[in-house]
């Protein structure tokens, strides 16, 4: 693992998260200003793009990457195996499905929207895996294990959300941090193992546009049964298409061998 590399990377984005989502959480607490102000919008759309700001800085100033050119080119590596896109799918439709099976929901609006609130959704939420999946994940797992290296991350990117719960306006406000943690705790898991199979951060961003975009469809009241069947269900999804991918590519190698 690249020890200077990681710390960078997440010293950047917790540099530029405490700077621009703290200063949200005092100008709309001390200031009385809300999440409607152009300046509050600005440091909190900034703010979402931390992991993305530092994945560009510290991969180019560890040389890992030459210019914009090439890591633009490197995240939007589309071309994939079919098999990835429909795991993509089936995980994120999978989840969604749980949630109304086991939760209270209505429908916010029409499914057909995905074919723009996916892309939209890069900014909302999508490119943060260019900084989480794209060298946090990857790097860990050079030190730990695939479930080690998966937690880590998922503690770390939970903990990042924190200062959104406090400001006012924002749709985490209200929202229950544990329960939202468990959600977390799910979505890191289906997205390391599309990390894993993929081996690129795009199926990841796709995975992250798609659920961002399918709470809009599906408003849900999170409740704890409904995070935990969910979540355990995704979990185990998640361990059986990593412990598939790893099988065949162990019989691969015995087959060269």
């Amino acid at each position: 693992m690249n020890n200077k590399l990681v710390k960078e990377f997440l010293a950047i984005t917790f540099a530029i998260m405490i700077i621009c989502w703290g200063g949200c959480v005092i100008l709309t607490q001390v200031g009385n200003l809300t999440i409607n102000n152009i300046f509050i919008l600005i440091l909190r759309f900034v703010g979402g793009f931390s992991p993305t700001i530092a994945s560009y800085i510290s991969l180019k100033r560890y040389n890992i990457i030459n210019s914009f050119k090439e890591w633009f080119k490197t995240i939007f590596k589309v071309r994939n195996k079919i098999s990835v896109y429909l795991i993509v799918f089936i995980l994120a439709f999978t989840q969604f499905l749980l949630l109304c099976l086991t939760s209270v929901y209505k429908i916010g609006a029409p499914i057909y929207y995905l074919f723009w609130l996916v892309p939209i959704m890069f900014l909302m939420g999508g490119n943060e895996e260019i900084g989480w999946r794209m060298i946090l994940q990857p790097e860990l797992e050079k030190k730990y294990n695939y479930y080690t290296a998966t937690i880590i991350t998922f503690i770390i990117w939970w903990f990042w959300h924190f200062p959104l719960f406090y400001i006012i306006g924002d749709s985490h406000v209200g929202q229950n941090f544990i329960l939202f943690g468990i959600g977390c705790l799910c979505e890191s898991f289906a997205l390391s193992s599309i990390r894993k199979i993929s081996k690129e951060v795009f199926p990841c961003i796709l995975f992250h546009c798609l659920t961002n975009s399918l709470y809009n469809i599906f408003i849900i009241e999170n409740s704890l049964i409904g995070n935990k069947i969910t979540t355990g269900v995704i979990v185990i999804l998640s361990i059986i298409i990593v412990k598939k991918y790893e099988n065949n590519k162990k019989n691969k190698e015995e087959v060269y061998i």
